[in-house]
């Protein structure tokens, strides 16, 4: 045998030690990898379509002077509640100005003695007693609104949740760019601590499914065909990949149709990394 046969021959030898090494290594570890464990549930599961937007007022209006004049006394000072017809300002000379609606009064722009001219802005009245919340639903959500719909609505300031209900949506759509969307209204239960400007976060119910055998979403993997499976025990004792058929889910557990039931018991690896060295192992 001459000597570059011979070295071939060598090669080839460490090379098939290395990978019977590799495989030893792969296969010993897999006992050791430490899985999270996880039991299947009976859950309900709802998911939905969520917007946001801003407390505001039901309307509001500003009155403005329609003659010269000069401010004598004002009847209120803000934050006072008034009734339509309500003797607000009292000039100088000149009839009396009126509120104009029921409501609080927001704003008051002059200071008793000064002088104002036709157009100048003198108060303002709000509805706070009717807040509402606006909102922009993209085009391929509008169709699952509807008037006298109720709504989830939550203030992120102080994490309250409120029951709203959609009182408008919007006959035709704004169109910004390549974007289209339509504007809705939700009114809201005052309870004293709905301030205006709060941001809120809308709910709309989506999907809902009831009784759904569920698991956490960290425990669905996918295939290098993209299809799910999770991780489980065989009757001996191996770790081995379940098919399963996913439902719903709403970003925390999702339901799982076919492939596992409630009781059973699935297993999650403890990172992302050891997923490639798993596959090795069960094929």
């Amino acid at each position: 045998m001459n000597n570059k046969k011979l070295r071939r021959i060598i090669v080839w030898v460490l090379i098939l030690a290395v990978i019977a090494g590799a495989l030893f290594y792969f296969f010993g570890q897999k006992s050791k990898i430490s899985f999270k464990e996880e039991t299947a549930k009976t859950q309900n599961i709802e998911t939905y379509y969520t917007f946001s937007g801003n407390i505001e007022p039901d309307g509001f209006k500003v009155v403005t002077a329609v003659s010269r004049g000069t401010v004598k006394s004002w009847n209120v000072a803000e934050g006072d509640k008034v009734n339509e017809d309500d003797e607000v300002l009292v000039p100088k000379s000149g009839a009396k100005v009126k509120a104009p609606m029921d409501g609080t009064i927001s704003d008051i722009y002059l200071d008793e003695g000064e002088d104002y001219v036709p157009g100048d802005a003198l108060f303002r009245v709000a509805d706070y007693d009717h807040p509402l919340i606006r909102i922009k639903v993209d085009e391929y959500d509008v169709s699952a609104l509807s008037r006298g719909m109720r709504v989830f609505v939550k203030v992120q300031a102080t994490g309250k949740m409120l029951d709203g209900t959609i009182t408008h949506i919007a006959q035709e759509a704004t169109v910004s760019g390549d974007l289209a969307y339509y504007e809705a209204e939700i009114s809201l239960p005052q309870d004293g601590t709905l301030a205006m400007g709060l941001t809120c976060e809308v709910r709309v119910n989506r999907e809902s499914v009831t009784d759904a055998t569920t698991v956490s979403m960290d425990a669905i993997q996918y295939d290098d065909n993209g299809k799910p499976f999770v991780y489980c025990y065989d009757r001996n004792g191996d770790v081995v990949e379940q098919n399963v058929l996913l439902g719903i889910n709403n970003g925390t557990i999702v339901e799982i149709k076919d492939g596992v039931r409630t009781g059973e018991t699935v297993l999650i690896p403890p990172t992302d990394m050891v997923l490639p060295m798993m596959r090795m192992m069960n094929r």
